[in-house]
């Protein structure tokens, strides 16, 4: 040993001896202690590491006493390593050597290396951190994977562990590595050892920190491989033991168990399996008490967060468990000082609230407008005044000079509310001096800033577009006092003349005509489309736009949008939204209403705001066309090019916010519904009536045939109830057959019963500018709520479905006279 030692000295002297002679960067790190511990690693190194036949360098040892040294002067060596020094070119080529050698002692059969070597293997990983994708970790992967169902428990442990530690840092790396790393943990059947460690799990068998570390690594592993999910919510044993878990006295193992399942709950299959649990979502809501600590508190929330990321998951969690939800959340933001719990409850509110239903109504009753107030002014007001409700220039001033990330959550969770607020849900929340007025004051001036601010240079778009983003939304809302409180706010501080609208107009118009070599400036575009739909829903009767024109370059926008050229995401624009849905999804289609491209949902309703308020003339015979109806001559003129974009546009893969809006705006020329290729096939059936079992008798002595499966499914209300046939009703012909005869009401309109009938069997129709009246009256009668709402130029319900055309019913069993 004394021979190793000399050996090792005279190793340092030389190190040091190049550290002097020369050299900049770092390398004045290098202290003398640094370079002796590593010229003891690369004595001990040599041992055992050498290359074979000139090839890359291998772990050739097989001696016990070697290894163990080896891992000791590792050790040694890796506990003196800082940030800076990891950065170091000779200390890298000493990590990759350690990487190296632990490939080869990590498949030892001796139980005493093989502790160290998994202890040393996470000392490594934790020490780099970052830096470990900038190594070839893929071999020590396999090797460390190997190691989880050691019957060593400390062995598992720290393989485990370090497992962990690499692939955490390689979560964001390319997918070309990703596939390397599963090949290997496949290979290696990683998830099932994990998965046996978790059932197997015994407290008087083994320690915590063997529960916590294989459930940080599935949690992991489910997070970046969506393929893996399968093993564990197909596994009713496992998802049993996991709940136990939920509800274990160790908090740490309960938050362990919340991460685990977020991570699971990316599966569309994992979440319904969850979702169907209630005793689990109940345990979980207890963790939203105040009671628990806060750590508990903000994964449970994480954990709902990826389970309201749809409309079925938003359903299932919130009717049965809804009460516990919102009274966590609201208690959560309401926690100013803890400023992470307050975001999580922040941005679970803003899920729960983008769709409509009962939970709206709680948020009203537990004051959630108080609790968005106390959130904007908390850091700028002191305690006494909390409670105080400031003027609103004053309000505005602040905000607007005190800028925080958690205001977008504030305007983005009141625009949400705003939306889908009923009359009755306000109740005493209205009125003058109320936090809800002093709310809506302040986003009007904000949005109203954005308005005028056509420079982006000065947009800050993380004040500017949640202000215009929850104005929009309270122009179209239900409740009569928010819409006029926003009116009237914006009417007051907005120069609504000529000027301020072409000027808004122009910067977008000189955006989207420039070459087409040149690129979009996509969040100008926005900004601008944002604000043009606010002032245009303002004042419709008064809009001193060219029609024409802005029609050309609206059809612009909307075609560019369609073809990719222009494309903005609302987390690409607006920072506070870039969380949480960082894991994969899988099994299952979680879309946003508005889509992914936010450009084209605001040009699509500029345009249709824009088209609604205003009467065609035909050029041909110079008759005012008051529902928006074009005749072919001044069809050409006025709209074909558009139509055909908007024809385009909605044969494309979109969600269902732009799809309502291009059957709206088509709606506006006559074209209702929404054609699919199932409703073409369906009009062979309407036409042919050899098949037919159903004659719809109208006064006139006209009659029409149809299906009654058919219209049993897609229009019921046009079929009576078996008890009031009378002497019409069923009768059967001459082969056998059922058929039956319904007399209509006298006031019945032969055409608009034929345009629901085509409505009924296609999923769309054209109605012309004489048929509109009936034929929105039978719509109302018939509960076609889709085709009623777009004959009266309704604006699409916001996050409202989009009308499936589905003939599945027809094929249930039989359930009434008419199946």
């Amino acid at each position: 040993m004394r021979a190793a030692a000399a050996a090792a000295s005279k190793a340092a002297g030389k190190e040091k001896s190049r550290r002097k002679g020369g050299g900049g960067g770092g390398e004045q790190l290098l202290t003398d202690q640094v370079l002796s511990l590593r010229a003891r690693l690369h004595h001990a190194l040599a041992l055992g590491l050498a290359k074979s036949d000139g090839g890359p360098k291998k772990w050739q040892s097989t001696d016990a006493g070697i290894q163990s040294h080896v891992l000791k002067a590792a050790s040694a060596f890796l506990g003196c390593l800082s940030n800076e020094l990891l950065r170091l070119p000779p200390i890298k080529e000493s990590i990759s050597d350690i990487l190296i050698a632990l490939e080869g002692i990590l498949q030892s059969k001796n139980v005493s290396v093989l502790i160290q070597a998994t202890d040393v293997s996470l000392k490594l990983v934790s020490s780099v951190g970052n830096l470990a994708r900038q190594y070839p970790v893929l071999e020590i992967v396999t090797c460390l994977a190997s190691q989880l169902s050691a019957s060593q428990i400390t062995i598992a442990v720290s393989s485990a562990s370090a497992l962990y530690c690499i692939l955490n840092t390689l979560a964001t790396a390319r997918v070309s590595i990703h596939a390397e790393i599963w090949q290997a943990l496949e290979k290696t059947d990683a998830v099932t050892s994990v998965i046996g460690a978790l059932q197997n799990y015994s407290p008087d068998v083994h320690p915590l920190n063997y529960l916590m570390e294989m459930m940080s690594l599935l949690r992991i592993i489910l997070w970046i491989w969506p393929s893996s999910r399968y093993h564990v919510w197909s596994n009713r044993n496992l998802m049993g033991k996991l709940a136990q878990y939920c509800v274990a006295s160790e908090m740490d193992v309960a938050v362990r168990v919340l991460k685990l399942y977020a991570a699971l709950a990316l599966c569309g299959n994992g979440a319904m399996v969850l979702l169907n649990n209630e005793d689990l979502m109940a345990k979980v809501g207890a963790l939203l008490g105040k009671s628990n600590p806060s750590i508990a508190r903000i994964e449970a929330l994480k954990f709902y967060q990826i389970l309201l990321r749809s409309s079925k998951g938003c359903d299932l969690l919130m009717a049965p468990h809804y009460q516990h939800i919102i009274e966590g959340t609201i208690n959560a933001m309401s926690r100013d000082d803890e400023r992470l719990l307050t975001i999580e409850g922040c941005r679970t509110a803003l899920l729960v609230l983008r769709y409509a239903g009962d939970h709206h109504r709680l948020f009203w009753s537990h004051a959630i407008d108080d609790v968005l107030y106390k959130i904007l002014t908390g850091g700028c007001t002191s305690s006494h005044k909390a409670n105080q409700i400031l003027c609103h220039n004053k309000l505005f001033n602040m905000v607007s000079e005190n800028f925080m990330d958690i205001h977008s959550y504030v305007w983005d969770i009141l625009g949400n509310l705003a939306v889908h607020c009923k009359n009755e849900y306000l109740s005493v929340r209205k009125g003058q001096d109320s936090a809800l007025q002093a709310l809506i004051h302040c986003v009007c001036s904000l949005a109203s800033d954005a308005m005028q601010k056509s420079n982006t240079m000065k947009l800050s778009k993380d004040v500017h577009e949640p202000a215009l983003r929850a104005v929009l939304m309270m122009l179209l809302s239900p409740s009569g006092y928010i819409l006029s409180e926003a009116s009237s706010e914006l009417l007051h501080v907005l120069p609504l003349g000529d000027d301020c609208l072409n000027i808004l107009f122009t910067s977008l118009e000189s955006n989207t005509t420039r070459s087409i070599t040149a690129s979009f400036d996509n969040v100008k575009i926005m900004s601008n489309l944002m604000s043009l739909a606010g002032m245009v829903m303002l004042q419709p009767s008064n809009n001193p736009l060219n029609t024409r024109r802005a029609v050309a370059v609206l059809s612009t926008i909307i075609k560019e949008c369609v073809h990719n050229n222009i494309h903005i995401t609302r987390p690409k624009v607006v920072s506070h939204l870039q969380f949480c849905f960082d894991g994969g999804s899988c099994c299952s289609l979680v879309e946003e209403w508005e889509g992914e491209n936010i450009a084209l949902i605001h040009g699509l309703m500029v345009l249709f705001n824009l088209l609604k308020s205003i009467n065609f003339v035909c050029i041909h015979c110079k008759r005012n066309l008051d529902v928006g109806i074009v005749c072919n001559d001044c069809r050409d003129h006025y709209s074909e090019g558009l139509i055909r974009v908007l024809q385009n546009a909605s044969c494309q893969n979109l969600s269902p916010g732009p799809k309502l809006y291009i059957s709206r705006i088509l709606s506006l020329f006559g074209l209702c519904g929404f054609p699919s290729k199932l409703g073409v096939k369906m009009r062979r059936a309407l036409d042919d009536n050899e098949l037919a079992d159903l004659e719809l008798l109208l006064s006139n002595g006209e009659s029409l045939k149809a299906h009654t499966a058919i219209i049993s499914v897609r229009c019921p209300k046009l079929l009576p109830s078996a008890k009031s046939f009378g002497s019409d009703g069923k009768i059967t012909d001459e082969w056998g057959r059922s058929f039956y005869h319904v007399r209509m009401s006298d006031r019945v309109d032969s055409c608009g019963l034929k345009k629901i009938l085509e409505y009924a069997y296609t999923n769309s129709v054209i109605v012309d500018d004489d048929n509109i009246k009936p034929v929105r009256t039978l719509a109302k009668y018939c509960h076609l709520k889709s085709l009623q709402e777009m004959l009266q130029k309704e604006q699409p319900r916001w996050n409202s479905d989009c009308p499936r055309y589905d003939l599945t019913a027809a094929l249930e069993p039989v359930k009434c006279s008419f199946s």
